[in-house]
């Protein structure tokens, strides 16, 4: 059974260009794409930059948004980077830096 935690302990952001969301282990929770174009695509790693594991690479052909939002957290090992975004406007995404203990 999974623990029940607190808003505090989860952070988000509103990206709308590639950037380092969080440079150590978390847990990744959340991703709504806003596209501007027909054609939309984003790119989240595991990892600093794009050089990292691919978590979802998030494709909409329609101005519609796109969600990415899993039954479980996936555990970023090397942090959360969100790669280069284009046709879209931004996107939302929420994550749960771990502790170091926690690893």
């Amino acid at each position: 059974m999974e623990q029940e935690r607190d808003a505090k302990e989860y952070a988000w952001k509103w990206v709308t260009a590639a950037e380092l969301l969080c440079p150590s282990a978390c847990d990744f929770l959340y991703a709504k794409v806003n596209p501007v174009d027909d054609t939309c695509n984003v790119t989240i790693y595991d990892g600093e930059d794009a050089s990292g594991a691919i978590i979802s690479v998030i494709d909409s052909q329609f101005v519609t948004n796109c969600e990415l939002s899993p039954a479980k957290p996936i555990y970023c090992r090397r942090g959360l980077y969100v790669g280069t975004m284009t046709g879209c406007v931004g996107m939302l995404v929420q994550w749960r830096p771990r502790s170091s203990k926690e690893g």
